[in-house]
């Protein structure tokens, strides 16, 4: 979500006047950015209209801007940080999260989980995350054949499933290979970009059902590699499983996908509902569905060209922003 952050500041600074305070360490930095998060609004925040936070983990935030100042504060609710399960958590971020003027969340499942945690429903909006077309990278030919080659992967006379993601029990990898790759024609193989607990699970399932050579772990790639699998791909697949505590707030990969035209078969649960649009971009299947899942790779063949214009037409980083300065103006008129 911190690319997405840092997208959503350079497209929103070309509608109005901002600045940004970032964490560029990672997780491991966030107890120190939360620190200076604190010290930077105590002293700064009484400069602006509306200070804007893009994380509920940050929720406690709220009240130092209340305290400190007449800024209005808002936040964007991505998923995982709305239904993170430790008790504590639980406790203290609703009851901040209360304190905002609005609450954005990216996708009508996770306005719902913000309801279920006592989110009052007037200070709610679902705005999506964003997708810059312009930052499509077509590769050549050659070029493709070289990224293949060094992920080692096979690509003549083949069928390639992608999925791209963090390997864990709600991606529903492991289940995936089990119910519905070995229904596929053995020209079908699953690339599978990512890491995570749930890699031995997979390796296990598929090297059980005699299908360790058709499915490929590449582990963790490079931005460059995932874009090329984008290109080469003939689906990408997102057989999610609900996982409780553990959901799909969005599915931004499903835009990336989109970007590179590259058609989607994913589960009909949770934040995925947002981004694929049934029939035109993608199909949504239901979860657990794996003769449905069977049939939709099979025969599912749209035109890449009209996927890539209607996401960039309804998640274009324009319209986006729009809404939310929108949304902050009539806070501040409020």
């Amino acid at each position: 979500m911190e690319t997405f952050a840092c997208d959503f500041y350079e497209n929103y600074r070309k509608k109005g006047n901002v600045d940004l305070l970032a964490n560029t360490g990672g997780k491991k930095t966030i107890p120190f950015f939360f620190i200076k998060a604190i010290f930077s609004l105590i002293f700064y925040s009484k400069k602006y209209d509306v200070v804007h936070i893009y994380d509920a983990v940050l929720s406690p935030l709220a009240l130092i801007v209340k305290i400190f100042s007449n800024a209005k504060v808002s936040f964007t609710v991505n998923g995982l940080d709305i239904v993170y399960p430790r008790f504590g958590y639980q406790k203290f971020m609703p009851f901040f999260l209360c304190k905002a003027d609005k609450v954005f969340a990216i996708s009508h499942y996770t306005l719902e989980q913000c309801v279920l945690r006592g989110i009052p429903k007037e200070k709610l909006a679902v705005i999506p995350v964003g997708l810059d077309s312009n930052k499509a990278e077509i590769f050549s030919e050659e070029k493709k054949s070289v990224l293949m080659a060094r992920l080692n992967v096979p690509g003549k006379e083949k069928k390639i499933l992608v999925t791209v993601g963090r390997l864990v029990k709600r991606k529903g990898h492991a289940w995936f290979v089990e119910h519905v790759l070995k229904k596929l024609p053995d020209q079908y193989i699953y690339l599978i970009a990512g890491d995570g607990p749930e890699r031995d699970s997979i390796v296990e399932v598929a090297r059980r059902l005699d299908l360790s050579d058709r499915v490929y772990l590449l582990g963790r790639v490079s931005e460059e590699e995932k874009n090329c699998l984008y290109q080469i791909a003939d689906l990408f697949v997102m057989p999610n499983i609900h996982v409780e505590n553990d959901q799909e707030g969005f599915g931004i990969v499903l835009l990336e996908a989109g970007r590179y035209g590259l058609p989607v078969i994913a589960s009909n649960i949770e934040g995925i509902r947002d981004v694929v649009i049934d029939q035109k971009t993608g199909r949504l299947i239901e979860e657990k569905d794996a003769q449905g899942f069977v049939n939709e790779i099979v025969n599912f063949n749209p035109d890449r060209t009209s996927i890539s214009a209607s996401l960039a037409s309804l998640f274009n980083w324009g319209g986006i922003v729009d809404r939310y300065y929108r949304e902050f103006e009539k806070m501040n008129s409020g």
